[in-house]
């Protein structure tokens, strides 16, 4: 009986110490699991740091998927280039802006800079870039005035935040496919901007007299709708035709109102009907021979299908701009 008590108790044993060997295995493996997990975690987190800050713009503050919007300092903004295919950056010009902008500080500064970001993580300025020059002046203007003044009154404008948007090209292995992709995004994000047409002179607060706008508005849409065929929707429009706010800008930028005392759309539309007859006289006679080659000094830069057209149509003020100064 005592042998057989014993050979019971050592089994109890070696079965008591599998147990533990299999919790000890079980606790091992649930710490490495969560040492794993926590490892895991902090890489991930560290991901959408590193995806989050941009070294030169700072943190993303809104991020859409095809474009991110930041809030950079002008500085930093100062050191990316233009694009390639950008209008070419002038100097003199960003520095009449900062000198207007100084008497408008407390506006902030209206719109966005545009960014392109290629795949390989270059930045380039697609829209905005004199603005960017503007507010490099400014900052050196606004450090210089306060450093010797102690004024701090131009501090008003945060030139360390200044909102910018980024639109990312995807990665792509293929580095034939990413230039073309590259070039392509850039090329349709600068055209997309650059569709949207100025506003004119004679639109802008404070400029135009409101009952003068009045008048030239009236007037222009009367005659667009009096030659339809003639009149574009684009200000880019070629000859013979014109665009109405093009039109508009120009009847006011060249003072027709006050030049010939003309205080209604109805006294304004006769006076430019009187200048489509004597653009016709200049001009019809040539179309009449169908030679554009022995025309006056005044039709050497008419193409003969812009001619034609203008015959066609009787409309003649598309041809040039002379008319709106006579």
């Amino acid at each position: 009986k005592k042998e057989l008590q014993l050979q019971e108790e050592q089994e109890q044993k070696v079965k008591d110490q599998q147990q533990q060997q299999q919790q000890q295995g079980e606790n091992d493996t649930r710490v490495n699991g969560a040492s794993a997990q926590s490892t895991n975690k902090t890489k991930e987190e560290q991901n959408v740091i590193d995806h989050d800050h941009h070294p030169i713009l700072g943190e993303v503050i809104l991020d859409l998927g095809y474009k991110r919007i930041y809030a950079a300092s002008a500085k930093n903004l100062a050191s990316i280039p233009v694009w390639e295919r950008q209008r070419v950056y002038r100097h003199e010009r960003a520095k009449v802006m900062a000198t207007e902008k100084r008497k408008s500080l407390e506006l902030g500064l209206p719109g966005i800079i545009t960014l392109h970001e290629a795949s390989n993580g270059q930045l380039s300025i697609l829209d905005g870039q004199h603005r960017v020059g503007m507010m490099a002046i400014l900052q050196s203007k606004i450090s210089s005035s306060t450093a010797k003044t102690g004024n701090a009154a131009d501090e008003a404008l945060n030139l360390d935040r200044v909102l910018v948007e980024v639109f990312p090209d995807k990665n792509d292995s293929d580095s034939s496919t990413t230039a073309t992709t590259n070039t392509s995004l850039a090329s349709d994000v600068f055209t997309e901007i650059n569709k949207a047409e100025p506003v004119k002179l004679v639109d802008m607060p404070g400029i135009a007299k409101k009952s003068d706008r009045r008048i030239i508005d009236d007037a222009a849409s009367m005659l667009c709708k009096s030659y339809p065929d003639m009149f574009k929707p684009s200000q880019r429009c070629r000859a013979p035709h014109l665009n109405v706010d093009n039109l508009r800008d120009a009847l006011f930028a060249a003072d027709v109102l006050q030049r010939h005392s003309i205080r209604s759309h109805h006294d304004l539309l006769v006076w430019i009907e009187e200048k489509n007859a004597e653009m016709r006289s200049i001009y019809a006679s040539s179309g009449d021979d169908d030679n554009v080659d022995g025309a006056s000094t005044a039709m050497k830069n008419v193409s003969k299908t812009a001619l034609n057209k203008a015959i066609k149509f009787d409309f003649f003020l598309g041809l040039d701009s002379s008319w709106l100064y006579k």
